[in-house]
């Protein structure tokens, strides 16, 4: 196989690596977000929640992966990209680790979005409870 082929190959093996490290993360974390947005009291906020989270674990696995690019200090054609087998493994391990990390990015962002609306969702609770205690 030359190099040109293997490049190709790669890449689009590659990409569905990526996506599969977006799909398995959206699976593993896909009931507990559920059971997270059934306790909230906001039904269309519950929804909102549930239709944008699949795009925000599997968009930046996405994101990770083209985020990676094949030329470099050294590399400015494409002669010079499939010149070398060796780099082009390294670029594809690249983008797997580009993906990884995109992944566990978003994660961190998901988890802090959802403190912030737990924090949200207590203070309204701790107004209401005020609010209802104030007028008996």
């Amino acid at each position: 196989m030359s190099n040109s082929e293997y490049l190709t190959l790669s890449y689009f093996l590659v990409a569905a690596t990526s996506l599969a490290i977006g799909g398995g993360a959206l699976l593993w974390l896909w009931k507990p977000l559920r059971d997270f947005a059934s306790a909230l009291p906001w039904k269309a906020f519950q929804q909102f929640l549930v239709t944008l989270f699949p795009a925000g674990i599997v968009l930046p696995a996405v994101l990770g992966f083209v985020s990676v690019s094949y030329y470099g200090c050294n590399v400015h054609t494409y002669e010079k990209v499939i010149a070398n087998r060796k780099y082009l493994e390294d670029k594809s391990l690249e983008q797997i680790s580009a993906s990884l990390l995109y992944v566990a990015y978003a994660v961190v962002t998901w988890c802090v979005i959802l403190a912030v609306i737990v924090a949200v969702k207590r203070r309204v609770e701790r107004n209401a409870q005020v609010t209802s205690s104030g007028s008996e």
